[in-house]
């Protein structure tokens, strides 16, 4: 990672200060090339302002051929040129020179390019006011460029001095600045697998900071989930015991101490019982189990009927509702909710296996459904004894059954009923019921795409009862 980020910052720079030395760089030939050519335009006119005496002087020969000719020490041997007439006639030129035509048309005035005995040059062409002589002035590129080369290698020179100063400053930055990264690495390597503490490093880098609070912040939630889970293991290893010793406890009545077919009988009973309450035990802590991975797994919410879910559970608790004798009627405004359906299952048998047990003979239970302005409420009443408010928070408390004697509970219902609303993000409220014992309320919320189906069918048809009398089956 050190050398990735090194390679990237390092990159970066040189490319920035690559682009800013280049664009300096090419500033810099059109300054000089500027240059030059202000300085072409200086000796054309000063060269031009001695040859006119001279050209004066001599009375403008007419046919000269060896015309006055400028010493090679009076002028740098790069610089050539020639003057001419207004009527095109040559009438000076530099030291050595051969006479021959123009460099550009006499006509042509200001800077141009062309070639001269094989080599490029630049022009310039410059009109005497008075006379009306022309002289044109040429330097040779070569020269030019080799001004301009060795400015580039002094540019080239100068660039290397911070290209080294950006590796090394660079590279130390990213060092200082991984240090910390290294250190958290450090800690993660040599930890415990079961080690949640928080990382520790002196002076960490604002920059790590978030990553590092988010890193704490898993890791507390981890302890959290592993504090629960030891503290549900352990709970539920200790509800398992008393079942468990009872079964001993009649099995050895069983075999050793009944005398009798009746003692027998009410051993094997004895036995029978304490394996249904051992059953219903795990399967509590089953059903908790699965409530617990609804939103861990990421079960899809699919359209799920609640009139078919309620039947479905209703055929579980025939037999129990049949044994108490209640009423349990529905009335279903709402018909259809956006859920998973094994969490609204389990929700509602728990609910309903609740209320039939705490419910006396000759009472009744109610489910509604109804639209509400968050989404969906679902509603369980009961005429059964309810549960003080003072007591509604730790109801949902598992393992709590609020003090109550109750051979058939394990105080895990109302706790499977909460992890279920949490996992569809939910709400569960207890309040007094209207019936005089406990109601349930739950609000689901609906997606904004997706409206809860509302049974329009005449008020009458919405509610459905149904009266289980003592021996009856549910089918």
């Amino acid at each position: 990672m050190r050398h990735r980020v090194a390679a990237i910052a390092l990159f970066v720079c040189t490319a920035t200060l690559l682009a800013g030395g280049l664009a300096m760089h090419r500033a810099d030939i059109i300054s000089d090339r500027n240059v030059l050519d202000a300085r072409l335009v200086t000796l054309a006119r000063t060269v031009l302002a001695f040859a006119e005496h001279e050209i004066e002087e001599e009375g403008f020969i007419e046919g000269l051929s060896d015309v006055v000719k400028q010493t090679e020490s009076s002028l740098d041997a790069r610089y050539h040129y020639r003057i001419w007439s207004v009527e095109g006639r040559l009438l000076h030129q530099s030291h050595k020179g051969r006479q021959a035509d123009p460099v550009q048309p006499i006509a042509q005035r200001g800077f141009g390019e062309t070639v001269v005995d094989g080599e490029e040059v630049r022009t310039y062409t410059h009109v005497a006011a008075k006379t009306g002589m022309v002289i044109q002035i040429a330097e040779r590129q070569s020269d030019r460029e080799a001004a301009a080369g060795i400015t580039t290698g002094y540019f080239l020179s100068f660039l290397a001095i911070p290209l080294l100063l950006i590796f090394v400053s660079t590279w130390w930055f990213v060092n200082q600045a991984l240090r910390s990264v290294e250190g958290y690495a450090s800690q993660l390597r040599e930890r415990h697998a079961l080690d949640l503490s928080e990382l520790k490093v002196a002076n960490p880098p604002i920059e790590l900071k978030p990553m590092v609070d988010s890193i704490n912040g898993v890791f507390a939630r981890f302890r959290s989930v592993l504090s629960s889970e030891r503290e549900f293991t352990a709970i539920a290893a200790h509800e398992m015991r008393t079942p468990l010793a009872g079964l001993r406890a009649h099995a050895q009545l069983a075999t050793a101490v009944a005398a009798s077919p009746q003692e027998l009988s009410s051993s094997l009973r004895g036995l029978m019982s304490g394996i249904d309450e051992a059953s219903y035990l795990l399967d509590q802590l089953l059903d908790l189990a699965r409530v617990d991975s609804l939103a861990v797994v990421g079960h899809v919410a699919v359209d799920v009927n609640l009139q078919k879910v309620f039947q479905d559970v209703m055929s579980e608790l025939g037999p129990v509702a049949a044994h108490s004798q209640v009423t349990v009627a529905t009335r279903l405004e709402v018909s259809r909710l956006p859920a998973v359906e094994l969490g609204l299952h389990m929700l509602m048998h728990n609910l309903l296996d609740n209320a039939i047990r705490f419910t006396p003979a000759g009472g009744r239970i109610e489910i509604g459904s109804l639209p509400v302005r968050e989404g969906v409420l679902l509603t369980f009443d009961d005429s059964g004894p309810g549960i003080p408010a003072s007591q509604h928070a730790a109801a949902f408390q598992r393992f709590n059954r609020l003090g109550r004697v109750d051979p058939h509970g394990v105080g895990l219902g109302l706790s499977i009923v909460k992890a279920v609303a949490l996992a569809h993000h939910a709400e569960v409220r207890l309040q007094k019921s209207p019936l005089g014992g406990l109601r349930v309320e739950i609000t689901f919320p609906v997606p904004c795409d997706t409206a809860a189906e509302t049974d329009e069918r005449p008020a009458k048809s919405q509610g459905l009862t149904f009266v289980v009398q003592p021996g009856a089956t549910w089918k």
